[in-house]
């Protein structure tokens, strides 16, 4: 299993850094994307950085309704509308409507379903922004990956754990930049109940979380232009 990281705040040289996040993963003789980043531009020029042909996939899900996990999408349905995206019951109707009449496919719903093989989407949670994570079902581990967890990291973990009952690896955005310190401790300390292999914090997670993430669990950290194997 290869994880591609195509867009992310930070990035290695030659490669666009933007906020956002995009991943391209290559599972199980499956391609798809997920998230894509705020920009169109940049999110097509790290793909071809990376040797991914743009037609290569045609599953996108999008994990939230916001502008730095969905600005890239319209840059890729006018490359190839025959995509199917795929988002929760949350999505903005008018942004799905948008998407439909470029004549792409749209998928909503909000409980948690297998896209492909031994592919999934979750339950979508909410707090103050409903929001999905993907789910790569390994021989070994659960892989999760997470746009920006506005609904907490450690409830879709939990939630996945309950559900596949293997070690997990987690990937993307965990929206503790804003946290005082103790607030992030007592969020490391509910992930440490789990089972986590290792964790990778991206995009909105924050220096402090990062750090204090680092200390307490099996921690890495990469960026845009890198690659995640499993």
């Amino acid at each position: 299993m290869k994880i591609y990281i195509v867009i992310n705040n930070e990035s290695i040289t030659g490669f666009k850094k933007c906020w956002g996040l995009s991943f391209f993963i290559d599972f199980n003789n499956n391609k798809l994307l997920f998230d894509t980043g705020c920009c169109g531009e940049d999110l097509i020029f790290n793909l071809k950085k990376f040797n991914i042909e743009i037609t290569s996939f045609k599953d996108i899900i999008i994990s939230h309704d916001h502008w730095d996990h969905t600005g890239g999408i319209f840059s890729l349905i006018n490359i190839d509308n025959k995509r199917r995206i795929h988002v929760g019951e949350g999505f903005s109707k008018k942004f799905a409507f948008e998407i439909e009449s470029r004549g792409a496919k749209i998928e909503r719903d909000s409980s948690c379903r297998k896209i492909l093989n031994d592919i999934y989407i979750s339950d979508e949670l909410t707090t103050n922004m409903r929001e999905q994570v993907l789910i790569l079902d390994n021989k070994d581990e659960t892989i999760i990956l997470a746009g920006c967890s506005h609904p907490k990291i450690e409830d879709f973990a939990k939630n996945v754990f309950n559900k596949f009952n293997k070690e997990l690896v987690i990937i993307g955005g965990f929206h503790m930049f804003s946290l005082s310190e103790q607030e992030i401790i007592k969020r490391i300390n509910s992930l440490k109940k789990l089972n986590i292999k290792k964790i990778y914090p991206l995009h909105c997670t924050g220096e402090l979380s990062t750090k204090l993430l680092t200390q307490h669990l099996n921690t890495e950290i990469k960026k845009a232009g890198e690659i995640i194997e499993i």
